[in-house]
């Protein structure tokens, strides 16, 4: 203890003396650590140490801790609170075991007087963030409890209303937000929160004195809700009397005037929430608002117990029981609007309050399941030390196992069945039962919506089944299906039906007429130019030259021609290029419809 007693004395930061201090007084076997002995043994010490220095303080009549100051870098500081520095510090770097300082802690506040604990609670406070640590708060989370729960006993909870309040906040602070300890899992109501009042009528006092009984008898249902639902009897006593106590506030209605004359929100001062219970006073809390306030979210509160979900079925209100609860509800809410001032604003907070409240309902009964979540530790990187990437043959990890596999499968790219034209049959049936009114699929759902569907149909038409590519112009994607795949009834509005220009083309076409020729080339569009037609054009243009050369040889024969033979040879040179130039378009529209290059269209017509 002398070596510790000068190490308290001993300017400087703890940690330039603490350890050399420990390994003095107790030689352990290791030089940072302490084994288990060897902190039983420091414990007994520095307990020893705290006790003598607590005894000196009493003699002495000082506080204990502002025993015995020191002034250390312009701080000044007692030895007590000097001897917990150092504890903390061994804890905190594990240099001995971490419920050490906590236990010093809780003898303290048990060899000291409520004035004095309110100096060492303040230490506690000052300290919470190091104490919180998880290494330090495992191994004191349950002596710090203690702790404070003993404090609280010690307590008055009338007079030490701050104290009180210092200590659950710490609490509420120092232990998780799921911490069993700290939960009412079992929902157990505080029976023992008796409100007494007056049994027999005073003398001399003009009150309705059952109507007094009526009202503070309501606070013993509102201490335990619980016993209203399995006892019908007690609910309907509770009924009559809240009844009287609505009908009561409802035909005294409070005025602005005395809402803001009772107004404690805006006050300063400290009140307690419980109210008295004399009869003399009876009068005058019925026109305080924060009075009529607490009893009506009282009323909230027991009704939103009996409501609660997740209950048993024998715990649950009955029917007639929950229309009773929705109706004096409704009238509790009423009254509470009407109460000033701002009684909409702390009925919808006070709504708010209860809604919130049931989350916490159900995360109890589901066993208050841990939801925080611990903050991710950045890895440091040793210096000197640099982190490879990995390297891939192939730039990244899938494409090097793709051609890992194209080496173990040989076979997989060059199956016939893996990639294949499908046929013209196969790729339109979609589309066909598409248009089957039977099948009754929505347009939207149609696989002529489907833009990429139809323009890989398009060029699979354009080679397979140039006909019936050739009936989009007049009928759109679905024309281009094959007549085979479509039923009766969609299949007659698709069937080809030749037009008078074409009927008429085959008829000059048969009696070799030019000049009907030539109109007909002409009144063809090249957009409607099939296979066929392009025969047809390519075979009347040779036709055209043979009369070309014909009527060549005559003038040439007739030496100058007259001028019906020179009109005659100007249409039948313009005839040969109109011809020449259809020739080019269907061999250009041939070689768009195909994807193929002009040597692979058929040219027999014009050789």
């Amino acid at each position: 203890m002398e070596v510790f007693k000068r190490a308290i004395l001993q300017p400087g930061p703890p940690e330039s003396f603490a350890l050399q201090t420990v390994q003095e007084v107790v030689k352990p076997q290791k030089q940072t650590k302490l084994a288990q002995d060897e902190n039983q043994l420091l414990e007994n010490i520095l307990r020893t140490l705290l006790q003598e220095l607590v005894s000196s303080a009493v003699q002495s009549g000082e506080q204990i801790m502002q025993y015995g100051q020191l002034i250390d870098d312009g701080e000044t500081q007692g030895h007590i609170p000097r001897l917990l520095d150092i504890v903390l510090y061994l804890c905190e770097r594990e240099h001995v075991e971490g419920g050490m300082i906590f236990q010093l802690l809780e003898d303290l506040t048990e060899m000291s007087t409520m004035r004095n604990c309110k100096d060492i609670f303040g230490y506690i406070e000052s300290k919470q963030d190091i104490l919180g640590k998880q290494e330090l708060f495992a191994r004191g989370k349950l002596v710090m409890l203690r702790t404070c729960n003993q404090l609280l006993r010690r307590l008055s909870k009338a007079n030490d209303v701050v104290f009180c309040g210092r200590i659950l906040m710490f609490l509420a602070h120092f232990f998780p937000l799921s911490e069993r300890s700290a939960v009412n899992i079992k929902g157990v109501f505080n029976s023992s929160n008796e409100t007494k009042y007056e049994k027999d009528p005073p003398d001399g006092i003009s009150i309705d004195f059952n109507f007094y009984k009526t009202f503070w008898s309501l606070q013993e249902y509102f201490c335990n809700p619980a016993s209203l639902t399995p006892a019908p009897a007690k609910w309907q006593k509770f009924t009559s009397g809240l009844m009287i106590v609505l009908n009561t506030f409802e035909s005294q209605p409070l005025s602005d005037e005395e809402g803001d004359a009772n107004n404690l929100e805006e006050e300063a001062a400290n009140f307690s929430i419980k109210y008295l219970t004399s009869t003399k006073l009876m009068g005058l809390e019925l026109k305080d608002s924060s009075f009529r306030r607490h009893i009506l979210v009282q009323c909230l509160i027991l009704f939103d117990y009996l409501r609660a979900p997740g209950k048993n079925e024998k715990d649950l209100p009955s029917e007639s029981m929950k229309e009773e609860i929705k109706s004096c509800e409704e009238r509790v809410k009423k009254l509470l609007e009407m109460t000033p001032p701002k009684g909409k604003d702390f009925l919808s907070k006070t709504e708010h309050i209860l809604e919130r409240e049931k989350n916490w309902v159900w995360w109890k009964r589901d066993g208050c399941p841990a939801f925080e979540k611990q903050p991710l530790e950045k890895k440091t990187v040793q210096d000197g030390a640099k982190k490879r990437r990995p390297r891939w043959r192939l730039g990244n990890k899938e494409l090097s196992q793709l051609w890992k596999w194209a080496d173990q499968n040989p076979d997989a790219m060059t199956d016939p069945q893996r990639v294949r034209t499908p046929s013209i049959m196969e790729y339109w049936k979609p589309l066909a039962e598409d248009m089957d009114a039977s099948a009754g699929i929505e347009a939207e759902y149609h696989h002529k919506n489907n833009r990429v569907y139809c323009w890989k149909g398009l060029r699979f038409s354009a080679r397979q089944d140039l006909d019936g590519f050739s009936r989009f112009t007049d009928h759109g994607i679905e024309g281009v299906v094959p007549l085979e795949l479509l039923p009766p009834d969609v299949r007659s509005k698709y069937q080809a039906k030749p037009n008078d220009k074409s009927k008429r083309a085959k008829k000059e076409e048969t009696k070799g007429a030019a000049p009907q020729v030539e109109d007909n080339q002409i009144a063809t569009p090249a957009s409607e130019v099939d296979g066929e037609g392009i025969r047809a054009d390519l075979e009347a243009s040779a036709a055209q030259m043979d009369i070309d050369a014909t009527a060549t040889g005559n003038i040439s024969q007739g030496g100058t021609p007259t001028p019906d033979e020179h009109q005659k040879q100007s249409s039948d040179t313009d005839v040969v290029q109109e011809a020449g130039q259809l020739e080019a378009d269907a061999e250009v529209e041939t070689g768009m419809i195909d994807g193929e290059t002009d040597a692979e269209v058929d040219l027999d017509a014009v050789g």
